[in-house]
Protein backbone atom coordinates (compact mmCIF):
# COMPACT_ATOMS: atom_id res chain seq x y z
CA UNK A 1 0.00 0.00 0.00
CA UNK A 2 1.06 3.51 -0.70
CA UNK A 3 2.18 5.97 1.90
CA UNK A 4 -0.35 7.72 1.07
CA UNK A 5 -3.10 5.55 1.64
CA UNK A 6 -2.84 4.91 5.10
CA UNK A 7 -4.57 7.59 6.31
CA UNK A 8 -7.12 6.95 3.78
CA UNK A 9 -11.00 5.99 5.03
CA UNK A 10 -13.90 4.46 3.20
CA UNK A 11 -17.39 5.56 3.66
CA UNK A 12 -19.78 3.08 2.72
CA UNK A 13 -23.13 3.19 1.30
CA UNK A 14 -24.37 2.35 4.81
CA UNK A 15 -22.26 4.91 6.35
CA UNK A 16 -19.99 2.94 7.94
CA UNK A 17 -16.22 4.36 7.80
CA UNK A 18 -13.87 1.25 6.69
CA UNK A 19 -9.39 1.51 6.36
CA UNK A 20 -8.74 2.07 2.92
CA UNK A 21 -7.75 -1.17 1.39
CA UNK A 22 -6.67 -2.39 -2.18
CA UNK A 23 -7.43 -5.45 -2.06
CA UNK A 24 -11.29 -5.39 -2.32
CA UNK A 25 -10.75 -3.69 -5.45
CA UNK A 26 -8.73 -5.94 -6.42
CA UNK A 27 -11.20 -9.00 -5.62
CA UNK A 28 -14.54 -7.38 -6.90
CA UNK A 29 -12.80 -6.66 -10.36
CA UNK A 30 -11.48 -9.74 -10.34
CA UNK A 31 -14.44 -11.72 -9.39
CA UNK A 32 -16.32 -9.61 -12.23
CA UNK A 33 -13.85 -10.54 -15.01
CA UNK A 34 -14.01 -14.26 -14.17
CA UNK A 35 -17.69 -13.70 -14.38
CA UNK A 36 -18.02 -12.39 -17.31
CA UNK A 37 -15.34 -12.08 -20.49
CA UNK A 38 -12.63 -13.58 -18.69
CA UNK A 39 -14.58 -16.80 -17.34
CA UNK A 40 -12.16 -19.34 -18.77
CA UNK A 41 -9.07 -17.18 -18.31
CA UNK A 42 -8.39 -16.31 -14.73
CA UNK A 43 -4.39 -15.32 -15.11
CA UNK A 44 -5.68 -12.47 -17.70
CA UNK A 45 -8.78 -11.49 -15.16
CA UNK A 46 -6.63 -11.27 -12.35
CA UNK A 47 -4.05 -9.38 -14.58
CA UNK A 48 -6.60 -6.39 -15.64
CA UNK A 49 -7.66 -6.78 -11.59
CA UNK A 50 -4.04 -5.75 -10.67
CA UNK A 51 -3.63 -3.44 -13.29
CA UNK A 52 -6.37 -1.54 -12.43
CA UNK A 53 -5.99 -1.51 -8.84
CA UNK A 54 -2.52 -0.02 -8.94
CA UNK A 55 -3.84 2.85 -11.40
CA UNK A 56 -6.68 3.18 -8.69
CA UNK A 57 -4.64 3.12 -5.91
CA UNK A 58 -2.37 5.99 -7.93
CA UNK A 59 -5.26 8.37 -7.98
CA UNK A 60 -6.87 8.11 -4.74
CA UNK A 61 -3.64 8.42 -3.29
CA UNK A 62 -3.66 12.11 -4.88
CA UNK A 63 -6.52 13.17 -3.13
CA UNK A 64 -6.21 15.83 -0.63
CA UNK A 65 -8.89 14.47 1.44
CA UNK A 66 -8.59 11.71 3.83
CA UNK A 67 -12.49 10.27 3.72
CA UNK A 68 -13.77 8.80 0.26
CA UNK A 69 -17.18 7.86 -0.22
CA UNK A 70 -17.67 4.38 -2.05
CA UNK A 71 -19.18 5.43 -4.80
CA UNK A 72 -16.01 7.81 -5.40
CA UNK A 73 -14.26 4.67 -6.12
CA UNK A 74 -16.38 2.78 -7.69
CA UNK A 75 -16.56 5.42 -10.30
CA UNK A 76 -12.84 5.42 -10.43
CA UNK A 77 -12.67 2.07 -11.05
CA UNK A 78 -15.13 2.23 -13.67
CA UNK A 79 -13.47 4.60 -15.05
CA UNK A 80 -10.31 2.55 -15.80
CA UNK A 81 -11.72 -0.19 -16.38
CA UNK A 82 -13.16 1.23 -19.57
CA UNK A 83 -9.53 2.34 -20.40
CA UNK A 84 -8.76 -1.35 -20.20
CA UNK A 85 -11.41 -3.38 -20.99
CA UNK A 86 -14.98 -1.90 -21.67
CA UNK A 87 -16.01 -5.84 -21.88
CA UNK A 88 -15.12 -6.11 -18.16
CA UNK A 89 -16.60 -2.24 -17.01
CA UNK A 90 -19.61 -3.46 -18.17
CA UNK A 91 -18.98 -6.82 -16.14
CA UNK A 92 -18.10 -4.73 -12.87
CA UNK A 93 -21.11 -2.73 -12.90
CA UNK A 94 -23.36 -5.98 -13.43
CA UNK A 95 -21.61 -7.58 -10.82
CA UNK A 96 -21.57 -4.45 -8.11
CA UNK A 97 -25.70 -4.43 -8.96
CA UNK A 98 -26.24 -7.65 -8.52
CA UNK A 99 -24.12 -7.62 -5.13
CA UNK A 100 -26.14 -4.11 -4.14
CA UNK A 101 -29.27 -5.73 -4.55
CA UNK A 102 -28.23 -8.80 -2.96
CA UNK A 103 -27.16 -6.84 0.12
CA UNK A 104 -30.38 -4.78 0.27
CA UNK A 105 -31.88 -8.04 1.04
Amino acid sequence: MQPKLINKVVIKRNGHVVDWDSFRIQTAVFKAAINGKYKDKPLHANMIANNVTKVVEKVIAELSFEKIEIETIQNQVVKQLNDFDKDVARDFLAYKTKQNIEQRH
